[in-house]
């Protein structure tokens, strides 16, 4: 069950948002979704905070889209910068194989990121979408580097990704900045 099913108002679903962000300097939403043409995908919180893309991916299973997009997320807060294309062995060694390509519009999947981060007037934010063939799982090596340090997960559920975004995650933030996140 999803933390705003489980009796969370939208201010303390957005207070829990921004802790996670302050404390861990990104967090995660998922969206279950409800089949084939509408689902379930997770994307970070925060990335946008170090002028990166924020990562989405699409699988039913939180935890392996979390596992995912955390090698990535670190690598963004140590001052790494990704783009569509680039080589990702370092965090998928082989025979894991990801890659990161570029997202066309995040207006109606990244609903809350682009709530909190995006500014007035401009385009929606600029997403990555993570994707990787394999569903045997990462290597015992990525699994170990990712299994460490917490950053918390929030899971959703709705009948349909866009529906569950927009109404469970409607409050905007403001006055968010790069030094607010770090301290």
């Amino acid at each position: 069950m999803c933390d705003m099913c489980g009796g969370l108002t939208d201010e303390q679903y957005s207070q829990w948002l921004e802790r996670n962000i302050l404390t861990y300097g990104w967090t995660m939403q998922f969206i279950e979704g409800d089949g084939a043409r509408n689902p379930s995908f997770g994307y970070t919180l925060g990335l946008s905070l170090y002028g990166h893309p924020e990562i989405i991916a699409f699988d039913p299973d939180p935890d392996w889209v979390y596992l995912g997009v955390k090698p990535l997320a670190w690598a963004v807060q140590s001052g790494e910068t990704f783009d569509e294309g680039d080589d990702l062995t370092a965090y998928f060694p082989p025979p894991e194989r990801a890659e990161l390509l570029r997202f066309p519009d995040s207006a109606t999947h990244l609903f809350t990121a682009n709530s909190m981060f995006r500014q007035p007037g401009e385009d929606p934010i600029p997403p990555l979408q993570l994707i990787w063939p394999s569903r045997d799982g990462l290597s015992e090596s990525a699994t170990k580097a990712t299994a460490a340090g917490s950053t918390s997960l929030l899971s959703c559920r709705s009948s349909g990704a866009r529906a569950s975004a927009a109404t469970w995650c409607s409050r905007r933030s403001a006055g968010w900045s790069r030094a607010a996140c770090r301290r």
